[in-house]
């Protein structure tokens, strides 16, 4: 290999690293993708297509990732530069208008770990269009193609499907809210508005809590209503305060009776599962489950360990497992 022929590999390595691991810190937080594409479709008048919202997150953020793969192992080069080259230009031009209006809101370039400036989202589209430039021109240059190249993408894809699956259907491995384990609350973090007409923000901040967050009200079903019932009565047992928060409800039939009334976002930022429970203590966030996730086992160990180690231990696990998975799909699309 020349010279030459080196650094426009690097340069393709460099490309395909940074939207790989921006589409994996996206499909960590599904719920949080959402929130992003919702501002987005706000921001640009597309407000009636926030129903399929989700979707259309998860769709970037597999083909963030896929075009990143693709371009880390080498395979398509012939017809995956000029998806790449696409694919950034959209994002170019849309943290271009970004920079010119300046709308409130984040480009979620890299979900919750990493929040940049409408000018540090735009630079950096700017160098990695640079970095296409070194890896494609003159683009008649194509680079061939071992036969298991194709193979090392569709088995990595094949692993970042279930990731994001998993990623849905419980909490992401990595919490990075502004509301995450080892937070300390402090009274309107949470505010909770009752049927009286007035705030109780205090609740959430005394003592031990059991916070139930609904940020989704209608789509809850009759089992999902039974096992909010059953983590109230279980934090009961155990001497927990059990608080359930939840968004204002469209319809009136879709009120969950006793729960106060709490900021959507918020409740989305506390906890990523629609009906998800919260361990408060004392003000201090310690531990999340996913809807219907709780266990008794679980709890009593929660309770009888050391705040800080269960706050440590999770962020520690999380981010041990998130970090290797990562580096190991990048040094097996290398290979």
């Amino acid at each position: 290999m020349s010279a030459s022929e080196f650094f426009r590999r690097l340069a393709a390595i460099l490309f395909g690293i940074v939207l790989f691991l921006g589409g994996i810190l996206k499909l960590m937080d599904p719920v949080g993708s959402q929130l992003v594409i919702e501002s987005y479709l706000n921001w640009t008048h597309l407000g009636f297509l926030r129903g399929i919202s989700m979707p259309i997150a998860f769709f970037f953020n597999l083909l963030e990732c896929f075009v990143g793969a693709a371009l880390i192992a080498g395979a398509w080069t012939s017809w995956i530069r000029w998806v790449s080259l696409g694919l950034m230009s959209f994002f170019t031009m849309l943290t271009l208008l970004m920079l010119i209006f300046n709308p409130s809101m984040d480009c979620g370039c890299f979900g919750e770990i990493v929040h940049l400036t409408h000018l540090q989202s735009f630079l950096k589209n700017v160098v990695l269009l640079l970095l296409w430039v070194v890896a494609f021109v003159p683009t008649n240059r194509v680079r061939r193609q071992h036969v298991r190249r194709p193979i090392l993408v569709a088995l990595t894809m094949a692993i970042l499907v279930a990731f994001a699956t998993w990623n849905f259907r419980h909490l992401p491995m990595l919490d990075l809210t502004d509301l995450r384990a080892g937070t300390e609350l402090e009274e309107g973090s949470v505010s909770l508005l009752g049927a009286d007409g007035e705030y109780h923000d205090e609740l959430a901040l005394e003592g031990g809590v059991m916070l139930i967050s609904v940020y989704e009200p209608a789509a809850l079903t009759r089992r999902d209503r039974e096992r909010i019932a059953r983590t109230m009565l279980l934090a009961h047992d155990y001497g927990l305060m059990p608080i359930v928060a939840a968004a204002m409800p469209a319809k009136p039939e879709d009120a969950l009776e006793g729960a106060f009334i709490a900021d959507r976002k918020t409740l989305k930022s506390l906890n990523r599962s629609n009906g998800g429970a919260t361990y408060i203590a004392d003000g201090q966030v310690v531990r999340k489950w996913s809807a219907g996730h709780i266990r008794r086992s679980s709890l009593e160990r929660t309770l009888a360990a050391d705040t800080t180690d269960v706050i440590g231990g999770g962020y520690f696990r999380g981010r041990m497992a998130v970090g290797a998975m990562s580096l190991a799909l990048i040094i097996l699309l290398l290979i």
